[in-house]
């Protein structure tokens, strides 16, 4: 009894780490250029739960999940930005999946390529280091602004254990929508395990 007592107030414990986390990522991602719709809400999706009863589902429900996510739509502030979502996606025992981002504006590639990068920078996932960021916003430049803009465009980079795939869409209205979606990885792009420092080990 004890036993699972523990194994729940832990696993709780982590559902609290990843709300807080999210919360915090939302807070310190710069993006001036939209306010987004909703506060943050403490329960995440898909569940849907009143006020009153959030200190019961924290309780008895948030430890057990399997699967849910924070979702974030940002509303324009500036007549160059048509939208922006985010979802932060969990799994089974509270695992982090995916950081998911899209960006619908007009191709300026260095102003997309930064906030792609600060978002994943802010994330801070596993093996993440401020040195990363400069060859990832390298690595978006190229590709948001490859011409010619009404192709789509797609791509793949691993900095460590953090996996990363892009791609670029033109819209009907003359703007793009890009997509950044970040996952943790233990492999390179090759299919070659990574060691300890989320270096490639060659096949021998």
């Amino acid at each position: 009894m004890f036993r699972r007592r523990r194994q729940h107030d832990e696993l709780r414990a982590r559902f609290l780490a990843n709300r807080d986390r999210v919360r915090s990522w939302q807070e310190a991602w710069e993006i001036p250029e939209v306010v987004w719709t909703d506060e943050f809400n403490e329960v995440p999706s898909p569940w849907i739960v009143l006020e009153k009863d959030r200190e019961s589902w924290l309780r008895i429900h948030a430890p057990v999940m399997d699967t849910y996510y924070w979702m974030f739509l940002g509303r324009p502030l500036t007549p160059g930005v048509r939208e922006v979502r985010v979802r932060w996606q969990f799994g089974a025992g509270h695992r982090f999946e995916e950081l998911d981002l899209t960006i619908v504006s007009v191709c300026d590639p260095a102003y997309l390529a930064e906030k792609l990068t600060l978002a994943v920078h802010q994330a801070r996932l596993r093996g993440w280091r401020d040195e990363d960021a400069q060859p990832v916003y390298q690595w978006l430049v190229e590709g948001v602004g490859m011409t010619p803009l009404g192709n789509a465009v797609r791509g793949n980079k691993r900095s460590g254990f953090v996996l990363m795939r892009f791609s670029r869409f033109p819209t009907s209205d003359g703007d793009v929508a890009v997509r950044l979606t970040a996952v943790e990885t233990d492999r390179a792009l090759d299919g070659s395990p990574l060691d300890a420092d989320g270096v490639s080990i060659p096949d021998r």
